[in-house]
């Protein structure tokens, strides 16, 4: 074989690889959201916040958006992230900043719209910039759910990696406040994750997190973390201090598998103690 004809041989066979490549990559559902170096989900559902207090207290109709974004071909540490929302031809937007965890290799954004203008657009834009050099940009569009004082139930959420129930357990605690003992209500929320028979092996024996926050209460913190067991369910418990009865508590969990993927699972409930 001459060395021409070795090269256009040689072309002919990166050309092949790169095309079976993107094909598997492009059928797998693991990759599922996956756009580049960053896997991105969304999801919404609509939600009530109340404004104002006492006789001028105003229930208003919100959707509730989270952005989850996954560093998959690209080390996560050292990584700034902005995060933006808008709705074209409206007023309203949102910016937020954040990076990956550098363990889990995830993050999450939640943005809160009141007054959702039905139907309309809603753009999400996101870059990522690395400390040495690399960087990515995406936007993403989805239409804003139809959230009235009526619909306080629509959603719309993303592949179900894993599937989550919660339970709330009241209790109280003894704290020392102004160096006196104080009993304060508290209440243990235990996240129960689960798979379908047949992916449990892809999770079994994996890391597990789940984290949390209270929309207009307190913000995005760690919850606890585990690991799932042979079977790929994982059971994880963290503890709410004098939380806000009957406000939304909305948890978000973060399962490992054996490809080393980091999938997020969303469940919102309301804070029952």
């Amino acid at each position: 074989m001459t060395w021409r004809a070795w090269r256009t041989w040689r072309a002919l066979i990166a050309s092949l690889a790169v095309l079976v490549g993107v094909t598997a990559a492009g059928a797998s559902p693991a990759h599922a959201g996956l756009d580049g170096p960053v896997a991105a989900y969304v999801d919404q559902h609509c939600g009530t916040d109340t404004i104002g207090s006492g006789t001028a207290a105003i229930a208003v109709p919100v959707d509730r958006i989270t952005l989850n974004l996954e560093a998959v071909g690209h080390d996560p540490a050292n990584s700034e992230i902005t995060a933006v929302y808008t709705i074209p031809g409206t007023s309203k937007y949102g910016t937020l900043f954040g990076r990956f965890d550098p363990v889990r290799g995830n993050v999450a954004f939640n943005y809160t719209v009141d007054r959702p203008p039905a139907d309309s657009t809603l753009s999400l834009s996101y870059e990522v910039v690395w400390t040495d050099g690399t960087s990515y940009s995406n936007t993403l569009t989805h239409t804003l759910l139809h959230c009235t004082r009526d619909n306080t139930s629509g959603a719309e959420q993303w592949y179900p990696h894993a599937y989550a129930t919660v339970f709330q357990q009241c209790t109280s605690i003894n704290l020392r406040i102004g160096g006196r003992p104080v009993w304060v209500r508290a209440e243990d929320v235990t996240v129960h994750l689960s798979h379908y028979p047949f992916d449990a092996p892809r999770f079994a024996g994996q890391p597990v997190w789940a984290d949390y926050w209270i929309p207009g209460r307190k913000g995005y913190t760690s919850g606890a973390s585990g690991a799932a067991d042979s079977s790929g369910d994982a059971w994880l418990t963290f503890r709410l201090i004098a939380p806000p009865t009957g406000a939304e508590l909305d948890i978000l969990s973060s399962v490992r598998d054996t490809s080393t993927r980091t999938f997020p699972v969303h469940k919102w409930v309301t804070i029952a103690c």
